[in-house]
């Protein structure tokens, strides 16, 4: 199953209101254990988003039900003392993978994009987010093309919303749409209700960044 598909029961999973289950419940559906995540990292959370306390040796107990419905699974990283908590839809080799970076890796990999961009975009961009999540920090070539890639799938979706989505086409060929630099320009010129789909100071920004990617 995906992701989405794993959080979609979760989300149907028969739990008792205010429960310590609809606790982790919420943090599954929170995108929280899309990486790999410590019985710690798990009370630290509930903590810092519910206020509320939960014991580390409480965790594994309250993961039965999920582990129970194919929700949550357990891997263990040699060298580390007990679980980490995992969504199935992550291969346990990447899981591991993951946990083998290094911790500064690892807090750039979690501040990529927040949550509340993750859920806006949302099944759109889920092989992209994933395939991201799998290169980030192991091959730089690959997470720039990713990046590339959802760039010129949000200016095109933007432009589909409004029914902008020919200005895209190359004069040529309309079948084939036109490179990364022809779509920023175009973001920045054509505007809805006298706003550019995008500024001119961010797309000089992503300008400046590619050309030092591609030094």
């Amino acid at each position: 199953m995906s992701a989405i598909e794993i959080k979609q029961l979760a989300k149907n999973l028969s739990l008792k209101k205010g429960s310590k289950h609809e606790l982790i419940r919420k943090l599954i559906i929170a995108d929280f254990f899309d990486t790999p995540k410590s019985s710690d990292d798990v009370v630290a959370e509930i903590k810092q988003t519910t206020g509320r306390r939960l014991k580390s040796s409480e965790v594994h107990p309250y993961m039965k039900k999920f582990m129970g419905a194919e929700i949550i699974r357990a891997i263990q990283d040699e060298g580390s003392r007990g679980n980490f908590w995992i969504l199935p839809s992550m291969d346990k080799k990447k899981a591991l993978q993951f946990l083998g970076k290094d911790s500064k890796v690892q807090k750039i990999q979690n501040e990529l994009f927040s949550d509340g961009l993750l859920k806006k975009l949302g099944s759109n961009f889920e092989v992209e987010f994933r395939d991201l999540l799998h290169n980030f920090g192991e091959s730089g070539t690959c997470t720039a093309f990713l990046l590339r890639k959802i760039l010129e799938k949000l200016i095109y979706l933007a432009f589909a919303k409004q029914g902008l989505a020919p200005k895209l086409a190359e004069k040529t060929d309309p079948h084939r749409l036109v490179g990364l630099e022809a779509m920023i320009n175009l973001a920045v010129s054509e505007k809805i209700a006298g706003v550019p789909f995008l500024t001119s100071k961010t797309a000089k920004e992503i300008h400046t960044g590619h050309t030092e990617a591609s030094d």
